[in-house]
Formats: structure tokens, C-alpha cells, sequence
């Protein structure tokens, strides 16, 4: 049996990159987006930005507070949980910070949302649980062996069995490969956080910082970088909206969100120099700690049970949206 329609969806992490993108989709669908951030990593002008476009409730304050949820969950249906850190070296130097913020706030957000009987509740994870597969491995299904290679991935596969071990609600998890790209309509942009590999080579197309870096070179790849899947943030955003419209009680389902290809990270700087017309000054560096030479998805199972597929596949496309964006 289904539940009635989303109506009202709670979104924790809602004024960050992947979390902003999907509220504006949900504002799309006409429904009622309660966004709870505390702003640490997201921004206020993004949810300026999306003020305007729907029904939007913003709250300042930590997802995982029963204070900040209790006022909120009566009238919320559907919670898509994106508020988590999620950046591998730094997950290595906090390994306590990552498990507070991305297992344990979420075992909070998880029995509020029991309590209240919220309907549906979806968990934003992560390739990075999949670790380091071999090329035999290559691409990498839902069912390949759990190996993380980080207090980050880690982190995650301890969210998502909460998630799953949850038998009243109908429960999901997205494994989502590189996020990359800004919505088209540019309602949203570009966040400009040095740690993601496109922003930061925007920034030095913009002139906004002197060089690019590559970390690694010599993996056993073709040009020698890593490859990774770059999928882009609307075709996330809807990914999440297929999973929530088609949910059902008692079940939990996950899936990988990615294109189904691997692009190297030359690739993608050979791509922006294409789109801006700069060419890029670069230096090489070492391998950061956590990092592996390859991963992409096998989407094969999202594609047959949700019916989605992305809507873009060309690395220069995903770039373009970015370059666009102010």
C-alpha cells in the first residue's frame, strides 16, 4: 500500500550544494519545502535564492536537535537527509566530528522522524562506501563488497544500516558518485569551495586563484589522474524525487545516482578550458590520503525501477552549467 502523496518535505542540509538543488526541485513539484540547515557550510544567499520559487520554510538550526524538530514534523511527510560532512581528507583528521555530525545526528533525525510518523525518509550517501574496487569490479553495482577507504565513508555505511534497519517507515538511500555542475536556469550557482575539483578550476579560468592542482598523476589510468563518475546536481536532485514518488512502507531500496562512465580529471580541466576559452595553469601533486585511481557506476538498477536516467552525460554540458552561473 502507498502512503498519500509528499505533500510537505523536510530537507536537512537544504541551504548546502546537492541539498539546494533538490529543494528547487521539489519547489517545482508544488510542494511544501521545510529547509533546516545551520548554515556552517551552506549559505544564507542560496536560500535567498530560492525564496521566490515556492513554498519554502527556512529554520536555522541542527537537524539532529529535538527542539528544532519537534515544532516542524507534524505537517512533514517526507524528510530527505543531505545535511552531513563530506570531504574524505578532512574526514581522516576529525574521524570523531564526521561520526557525530553524519551517524549520530542522523540516528536522531531518524527516531524523531519514527515518532512523528513521518512517511518516507531518504539518506544522501555515497560512492566513497564502495572504497577502492578493482578494475575486474568496474563498474561498481549496489551489491559489491562495502570497503571505505575513509572515516567519511565510513560514517556513511553506519547512517545508511540505521536507515535500513528501520522496518515502520518506507526508507531509501541514494549512493551518489561526483556531483558536479549548477542547475541551468540559474537560480542557483556555482559554490566556491576549493576542495571540489570543478570549482576549483573555475576559479583559475576566472583568474580567481593562480594555478590548478592536480592531486595524483601517476595512477594506472590513461593520462595518469583519477577517474572518476560525474554526474550532474539536477540529475541528483531528480533522482531523489523519483525514489520519494515511489516509496513504499515497511521497505527500504538503494541505489547508485551516476552517469555510468568514468571521466579523468584532465578530462574535466581540458573541459573547462574548452567552455571558457582559458588555458589553465596547473601543478602537480601528491595523491591526498583516501583518494583511489577509479570508480563508476553501474546504474543499471535505478534506470529499470525508477526510470530515471541522466538527463546529461557530456562532461562539457555539466561544465557549461557551471561556467554560466554567476
Amino acid at each position: 500500500m502507498h502512503p498519500s502523496p509528499p505533500t510537505c518535505v523536510l530537507v536537512t542540509g537544504g541551504a548546502g550544494y546537492v541539498g539546494s538543488h533538490a529543494a528547487l526541485e521539489l519547489l517545482r513539484e508544488g510542494l511544501h519545502v521545510i529547509i533546516v540547515d545551520t548554515l556552517e557550510r551552506g549559505s544564507q544567499d542560496t536560500i535567498d535564492r530560492l525564496k521566490g520559487q515556492g513554498n519554502l520554510t527556512f529554520v536555522q538550526g541542527d537537524c539532529g536537535s529535538r527542539a528544532v524538530l519537534e515544532p516542524l514534523l507534524g505537517e512533514v511527510d517526507s524528510i530527505m537527509h543531505f545535511a552531513a560532512y563530506a570531504r574524505i581528507a578532512e574526514s581522516i583528521e576529525f574521524p570523531d566530528r564526521y561520526h557525530h555530525n553524519n551517524v549520530e545526528v542522523t540516528r536522531s533525525l531518524l527516531e524523531a522522524a519514527v515518532e512523528a510518523d513521518v512517511h518516507r525518509f531518504i539518506l544522501s550517501s555515497t560512492c566513497a562506501v564502495y572504497g577502492c574496487p578493482s578494475q575486474i569490479a568496474l563498474p561498481v553495482n549496489e551489491d559489491c563488497p562495502l570497503d571505505p577507504q575513509s572515516p567519511y565513508g565510513v560514517s556513511k555505511i553506519e547512517a545508511e544500516n540505521l536507515v535500513s534497519q528501520v522496518g515502520t517507515l518506507a526508507t531509501g538511500t541514494l549512493r551518489f558518485f561526483n556531483v558536479i555542475g549548477v542547475d541551468a536556469s540559474g537560480i542557483l550557482t556555482e559554490p566556491v569551495l576549493k576542495a571540489r575539483l570543478l570549482s576549483a578550476c573555475l576559479q583559475t579560468a576566472r583568474g580567481l586563484q593562480d594555478q590548478f592542482t592536480i592531486y595524483g598523476t601517476n595512477y594506472d589510468t590513461a593520462d595518469g589522474t583519477a577517474v572518476r563518475d560525474f554526474v550532474h546536481v539536477t540529475d541528483i536532485a531528480r533522482a531523489h524525487v523519483a525514489l520519494m514518488n515511489n516509496m513504499k512502507p515497511g521497505t527500504h531500496q538503494t541505489y547508485n545516482v551516476g552517469c555510468g562512465h568514468g571521466t579523468s580529471v584532465m578530462e574535466v580541466l581540458r573541459a573547462v578550458e574548452k567552455i571558457s576559452g582559458q588555458t589553465l595553469s596547473t601543478i602537480k601533486a601528491k595523491r591526498r590520503p583516501g583518494d583511489i585511481p577509479a570508480i563508476w557506476a553501474d546504474t543499471t538498477r535505478i534506470q529499470e525501477s525508477l526510470d530515471w536516467c541522466p538527463q546529461y552525460k557530456d562532461i562539457e554540458a555539466m561544465v557549461a552549467t557551471s561556467w554560466q552561473s554567476d
